[in-house]
């Protein structure tokens, strides 16, 4: 816990300063707060985090995030003013979101994968590009042309922390250019599932625990984009009060 806070303070400075505004060389924040509202939220948020009433900040951080949900510095100052609390589970999530979400090279994420790491909470982050099992392309360039698929894994009020129920998350190609292509990866539900550099196409979506189809579904990934599938109990193909083997 110690290391964390000492993380954490080393960040603290930007939090309240470097989210506020990108560096005049340096890339365009990931978005612009949504009117004056959001932006008077996320600056009392930084006085109250700068006074050090860390309940108070995350209250006025996580309303600007209401107002502006895909502003990932916003989500950065939120993330950080909670690891101060004993609220690690959303702690987490906020450092996962924006890992996912993120820009690659921006400060968030590399501060966030930093926590993560410091907070032992990388297991299951890795994505396809990083040892998920492929079969085949179905198309050339399909890594240069392929889009981003990821979703939140929920059921009931499940939880690694509560109970870990390991997940098997596989798109299935389907006719045409993805026939050949099956990626498949472990993931926790709970947790977001990734797989990057998916050739565009038809796909099944499927994910299994313990042999069981808990969902199966036909998604369409695009091309060079994020496409977003949730996998939850409004699109399950099992009853909404199966329980899932846990380990």
């Amino acid at each position: 816990m110690r290391a964390l806070l000492a993380f954490a303070a080393l960040v603290l400075t930007v939090a309240i300063t470097g989210c506020q505004r990108a560096p005049a060389s340096g890339p365009a924040p990931a978005s612009v707060p949504a009117g004056p509202l959001t932006g008077r939220l996320k600056a009392e948020g930084d006085a109250l985090m700068a006074q050090q009433a860390y309940d108070q900040a995350a209250v006025k951080y996580q309303a600007a995030l209401n107002e502006a949900p895909n502003d990932i510095p916003i989500r950065y100052a939120l993330a950080v003013v909670l690891s101060y609390l004993p609220r690690r589970e959303e702690t987490v999530e906020q450092f996962r979101t924006i890992l996912y979400r993120g820009d690659p090279a921006s400060f968030e994420v590399k501060a966030a994968r930093d926590w993560l790491a410091n907070a032992k909470e990388l297991e299951g982050i890795e994505t396809a590009g990083t040892g998920a099992a492929t079969t085949g392309t179905g198309t050339s360039g399909g890594a240069a042309n392929g889009g981003r698929v990821l979703g939140q894994i929920r059921w009931q009020d499940i939880t690694p922390q509560k109970k870990m129920v390991r997940v098997n998350v596989n798109l299935i190609g389907g006719e045409g250019e993805t026939r050949d292509v099956r990626l498949g990866r472990e993931f926790k539900i709970g947790r977001v599932y990734e797989f990057r550099e998916v050739p565009p196409g038809a796909y099944r979506l499927v994910a299994e625990v313990g042999g069981t189809p808990m969902w199966d579904m036909k998604v369409v990934v695009q091309g060079q984009k994020e496409n977003t599938f949730d996998l939850t109990d409004g699109n399950a193909a099992v009853a909404k009060d199966f329980t899932p083997p846990s380990d």
